[in-house]
């Protein structure tokens, strides 16, 4: 009975992570109106954890609840997108701060992880690259003790990362395509050089900002 339990407390999270996905992936554009009922069918799944998840989602700021109109992807705006950029800067340097350093096996995991990325942005595989980029920096993230400012840095990475639909994926060498590049990332680590991996991190995510930001704005958003 308590494993029924503990699984059917799994299910909206698992819709809420797919929810995810698809709107970072610009599959769900914004402004799209998220049925219940057809959620429920796409899932397989009732309409109880389907409102769960959208109700999650709601908290996080990913979508929006109108009481009359039902559920809706939020639309995205510049003045946003800068707020929550400069909320990123403050948590994930601080983050970067408090992280243990991997171990050789770790660093061999993130090493493959980053080839793997490479693979996938030569391919031109959107979705796999958007799993296995969160996964990443997840790892990263996940070094450090503090797990409460790594669930706050996770959730403004959510809030940011659908934007990401907005910019088209680099398949080759280009300076969007620098902006993901990891190597400076895992060459901090390999180092154990505090200062570089926190200028390397706010340099990525820096160069993010600039180009989200002017694409933003040459769409009047």
């Amino acid at each position: 009975m308590e494993l029924q339990k503990v699984a059917a407390r799994g299910v909206p999270a698992k819709i809420a992570d797919e929810l995810r996905s698809l709107i970072a992936r610009g599959t769900l554009a914004p402004g799209t109106r998220l049925g219940q009922t057809e959620l429920a069918e796409q899932f397989s799944a009732s309409r109880v954890p389907v409102r769960e998840a959208l109700k999650l989602l709601s908290s996080e700021g990913i979508i929006e609840h109108d009481p009359n109109r039902g559920f809706f992807v939020t639309r995205l705006s510049r003045d946003e997108a800068e707020q929550l950029f400069r909320l990123r800067h403050l948590i994930e340097d601080e983050l970067m701060r408090t992280i243990e350093w991997p171990d050789a096996e770790q660093l061999a995991d993130l090493e493959q992880q980053a080839e793997r990325l490479e693979g996938l942005l030569d391919a031109g595989d959107r979705t796999s690259w958007w799993v296995e980029h969160r996964k990443f920096h997840t790892t990263i993230f996940d070094l450090s003790p503090k797990k409460t400012i790594m669930r706050e840095a996770m959730r403004l990475w959510a809030l940011t990362d659908r934007f990401r639909a907005l910019l088209p994926l680099p398949r080759r060498p280009s300076e969007e395509r620098s902006v993901v590049n990891k190597h400076s990332l895992l060459k901090a680590l390999k180092e154990r050089d505090r200062e570089q991996l926190i200028a390397a991190r706010r340099s990525r995510r820096e160069a993010f900002e600039h180009l989200l930001l002017e694409t933003l704005e040459a769409r009047g958003l």
